[in-house]
């Protein structure tokens, strides 16, 4: 009699329990409308190596795959609640009478889940938001939900409108820090180049040359003509000995000009070679072209500098990243959740199972008690 009691307490409990959650999911429960949007995030500043079928083929770059992750996390942030809240007001919204008394968040519970405070505000917003990024496509979908089917869309937009702009803001303070670095190493290469000028003059005026290599070819070119003079006059000088006394007037002028040419060649010789301590053979030359290819190089890196300095100029003074609206944020013609049939059937087999655990339960006490 006690047992067949306690199963009836019991299953009326059940019963009534049920009854009333079911009550609570098609009647009470607050129904949401959620709005959806496709969205994709195209990069400008990129030059685009392969052709649209091939990146269907390859999938998103890694720098979108990036740009995606970001934006997500923004969307899902303090920050995105603080802003949609100053336009839509979903503090209200979420404390309000808009949604049933078990969705809302409201002190007088007394409990830490309903309280009122900025973790359980932006915990409700994200549970109303899904964020979706599709890796093979470079896209994110993103849904809201909402009592309103047309602030449902809206919300959507702004949260589009502020995703441009905050993605558009983060590469801009990326480009600001990479301009503050290019602008002291233009400042830095200017010196370089400048100073590098500057030795290269100061060689020029010591020497008194402006291509010192050039000088060398001239010299070498006056050496192979004195001695091709040399040679000729020696020949003179061997054919007339064989008739004139080398003491002649005629054979001492030979002989001395064959001297002063001689002369002529050491000197040159000289100054080509080097004259003290075994010089490298157009030592000049090497030095002056070691300074003007330092001139080269400097030239070339301050050029590079000045290059991406006036790209990450252009790259600040626009929006190098796009959100292309691939599906837009439409209004909902019918609510999304709570999905009534699936929950009510999820409750009555939550609701059997603890039935059944009821009964197993009373039985083991009662034949314990025997």
């Amino acid at each position: 009699m006690v047992l067949s009691l306690k199963n009836v307490i019991l299953k009326l409990s059940i019963t009534i329990l049920f009854l009333s959650l079911s009550v609570y999911i098609l009647f009470v429960q607050t129904e949401k409308y959620e709005s959806s949007t496709i969205i994709s995030i195209k990069d400008l500043s990129q030059e685009q190596s392969i052709s649209s079928f091939g990146s269907l083929l390859l999938g998103a770059s890694s720098e979108t795959s990036q740009d995606a992750s970001l934006l997500q996390l923004y969307i899902e942030s303090g920050e995105m609640y603080t802003l949609l809240d100053k336009e839509f007001n979903l503090t209200a919204y979420y404390t309000g009478e808009e949604l049933d008394m078990f969705s809302r968040l409201s002190n007088k519970l007394l409990l830490p889940m309903f309280e009122v405070n900025q973790k359980n505000l932006i915990a409700m917003y994200n549970a109303d938001l899904v964020v979706l990024y599709d890796e093979v496509s470079g896209t994110l979908e993103i849904s809201f939900a909402h009592a309103n089917p047309k602030l449902a869309k809206k919300i959507l937009e702004s949260i589009i409108a502020y995703g441009s702009k905050v993605l558009n803001g983060f590469d801009r303070e990326n480009s600001q820090i990479v301009l503050a670095f290019l602008e002291k190493e233009e400042n830095l290469k200017y010196q370089r180049f400048t100073e590098s000028i500057k030795n290269l003059l100061t060689y020029q005026n010591q020497h008194k040359t402006i291509d010192p290599k050039i000088d060398v070819e001239s010299k070498n070119t006056i050496l192979a003509n004195l001695e091709a003079e040399v040679v000729q006059k020696s020949v003179e000088y061997n054919n007339k000995q064989q008739y004139l006394n080398s003491n002649s007037p005629e054979m001492k002028i030979l002989n001395s000009s064959i001297k002063h040419l001689k002369q002529s060649i050491v000197e040159i010789k000289k100054k080509i070679v080097g004259t003290q301590n075994n010089k490298e053979l157009n030592s000049n030359v090497s030095d002056f072209e070691l300074l003007q290819s330092k001139v080269e190089f400097n030239k070339q890196l301050y050029v590079h500098t000045l290059t991406k300095l006036e790209e990450v100029k252009m790259n600040i003074s626009k929006n190098s990243k796009n959100l292309i609206v691939v599906s837009h944020p439409y209004i909902p013609d019918s609510y999304t959740y709570p999905t009534k049939l699936n929950n009510i059937l999820t409750l009555l087999i939550v609701l059997l199972f603890v039935y059944g655990v009821g009964v197993m339960i009373i039985h083991i006490i009662k034949d314990h008690k025997d």
